[in-house]
């Protein structure tokens, strides 16, 4: 009798062991195709920001620079401002910042949050816009709220919370008295500026961190996580599942990323475990049973394959009718046989509300020309610097020009108006240590525009709009002799020299490259003559090595038209005054740099 007892009792501890059942929630990564369509990797894209909201630009205090050409920093982005396949403009819109006073049993909190959002809006530069998203940062708790004004860019392209929510300022334990310093002092309903700037500056940041995971997920197939819950025994010195904890662990190491084959082993494991169950009337014993189900329904779910899943699934809420395990199997599979409609791709012009923005100049840029980029007023010496050097070489030429000639005249108009600029240009400075030396270049440059205001006064542009320049030109050459506007070759080789060497004294060679190659450009687009070809040549040779050396990673726009520019270049084409003049200023802004 006291054996039997001792058998029932060794029998049940056993079972009871093996009910030490427990379960947990795993991480599966699933591959998922693209929600758009497959583009390349990594993804050849110019990221721009807008607005057209007024609400950013009345107060420039703010500052919110919300216009500008952006980088995305993640592995699957190609940051292209020069030709890209695809443009991702980000259009922020504005919602007011608000406040919000809490209290907390004798003491006060203060929130403020952002509300800003954005339009993700994907061009195609050839065929138009297709595609538009809205983009939001979640809504904090303003129970409970949560500060997440720093750390937000820790982990480029990837909000994790709290920064997934409206970027929120949070002050604590305060008086009454010294929350209340945190409203408006015009309108206590709403935060200080100085808190609304804070948060909504971090909140622009924040919506641009969020564009390049979007994009991948549009283009790229990518891992998206799925949470599945396993049973799992637990550690016992008195039952050893040992079939059900290799497939455990098989199941660890095979569903980040889902591993088939490991999954498919798991599988037969537990196939087999429960074959051997054949009691179920006894409750461990179904205990055991169920779980075992259930791990293989969720293998079966990982795996998406349902053709043995309703026959188990029916089996298990046979003997366990509320069993959610096979429920949310059922549900999935539902899920699965619902074919989704793949999105039809329609393109559309750019909204007219963009006319004004820098978008459209973007979007017109041709690889076939020099492209223009925003207009930047040159330095305080630069102007001066420029026209010096252009009007040298002019000078140098046209004493190897016969007099008379169509090459002639041009050099002598060109003279003409840089002349003019000395007199009605806002930004000409020279430096102060040439004063002597350029005394007579600046009283004849003077004179010459003196003398060409006058004649413009007195005439006739409604009969004779066409022959103006000639009729000035004859005039100017009637008061000044030819060699009067070549007098000045030493002084302005001098000139352009010093001026180069005090505003750029740490890149004196670059920068008479970069002096030289705009000279050169001009005179050659006027005078279409090779005899600047060389300078062209040597002098774009230099200042592509010297940016290559300084900025090893180049993903601005004005890098990228450079190189377009100096491609045109090379291929001998003629240039339009625009053109030129837009050249002009793409090595003003990359002058800046240096």
């Amino acid at each position: 009798m006291k054996y039997r007892l001792l058998l029932l009792l060794l029998l049940l501890s056993t079972l009871s062991n093996a009910q030490k059942i427990k379960w947990d929630n795993l991480n599966v990564r699933r591959e998922m195709p693209p929600t758009l369509f497959v583009k390349e990797n990594p993804l050849d894209v110019a990221f721009m920001t807008t607005s057209t909201d007024h609400e950013f630009f009345a107060d420039q205090t703010m500052d919110y620079r919300v216009a500008d050409m952006g980088i995305l920093y993640n592995d699957y982005i190609y940051n292209d401002l020069g030709f890209p396949k695809l443009v991702a403009l980000l259009e922020y819109k504005y919602q007011p910042a608000t406040l919000h006073l809490i209290k907390k049993e004798l003491k006060y909190q203060v929130a403020v949050v952002s509300h800003l959002y954005a339009n993700l809006i994907l061009i195609d530069p050839e065929k138009g816009v297709f595609d538009v998203q809205e983009i939001r940062l979640g809504d904090c708790d303003l129970v409970n709220p949560v500060a997440n004004t720093k750390g937000y860019n820790s982990n480029l392209g990837n909000l994790d919370y709290p920064n997934n929510l409206n970027t929120t300022l949070l002050m604590t334990d305060l008086s009454e008295f010294e929350a209340n310093q945190y409203r408006d002092q015009k309108d206590p309903s709403l935060p200080r500026k100085t808190d609304v700037k804070e948060v909504d500056l971090i909140q622009v940041v924040k919506l641009s961190l969020k564009v390049g995971n979007i994009l991948h997920t549009k283009f790229h197939p990518y891992g998206k996580y799925i949470s599945r819950s396993f049973n799992y025994l637990k550690e016992d010195k008195d039952f050893n599942g040992e079939n059900f904890n290799k497939a455990s662990q098989l199941i660890n190491t095979g569903i980040d990323p889902i591993n088939e084959s490991k999954v498919r082993q798991a599988l037969e494991i537990w196939k087999t475990e429960a074959k051997s169950i054949t009691n179920l009337e006894d409750k461990k014993n179904k205990k055991y049973y169920i779980a075992i189900q259930e791990n293989i329904l969720q293998c079966y779910n990982i795996l998406r394959d349902f053709t043995e899943t309703d026959e188990i699934a029916n089996q298990l809420k046979a003997i366990d009718p509320k069993n959610q395990i096979a429920e949310a199997l059922i549900s999935n599979k539902k899920k699965d046989e619902i074919q989704v409609e793949k999105k039809e791709i329609f393109y559309t012009p750019l909204p007219a509300r963009f006319a004004q923005t820098d978008v459209t100049r973007f979007l017109k840029k041709k690889k076939d020309i020099i492209n223009g980029l925003n207009h930047i007023q040159p330095d305080k010496y630069d102007g001066k610097l420029t026209d010096m050097s252009i009007y040298k070489a002019a000078s140098l030429q046209i004493k190897e020009t016969a007099a008379g000639s169509e090459i002639f005249n041009i050099l002598v108009d060109l003279m003409i108006d840089i002349a003019g600029y000395e007199k009605n240009s806002s930004n000409y400075s020279q430096r102060k240590e040439l004063t002597d030396v350029l005394k007579n270049y600046n009283a004849f440059c003077l004179k010459v525009a003196d003398e060409t205001k006058k004649f413009k006064a007195t005439y006739d542009f409604k009969n004779g709009r066409l022959s103006y320049r000639t009729k000035l030109r004859e005039h100017i050459l009637n008061l000044n002799k030819i060699a009067n506007f070549t007098a000045f070759d030493d002084a302005l080789a001098t000139s352009v020299a010093t001026t180069i060497e005090k505003t750029k004294p740490e890149n004196i060679t670059i920068a008479k490259d970069f002096i030289a190659l705009n000279t050169a450009i001009t005179l050659k687009q006027l005078t279409n003559s090779t005899q600047y070809d060389s300078t062209i040549a040597t002098t774009i040779t230099n200042i592509t090595a010297f940016l290559d050396a300084k900025f090893p990673i180049q993903n601005r726009e004005v890098f990228f038209e450079f190189k377009n520019a100096c491609r045109v270049i090379k291929e001998n084409k003629k240039l339009s005054t625009l053109e030129v003049a837009d050249f002009g200023n793409t090595l003003r802004l990359l002058y800046l740099y240096c």
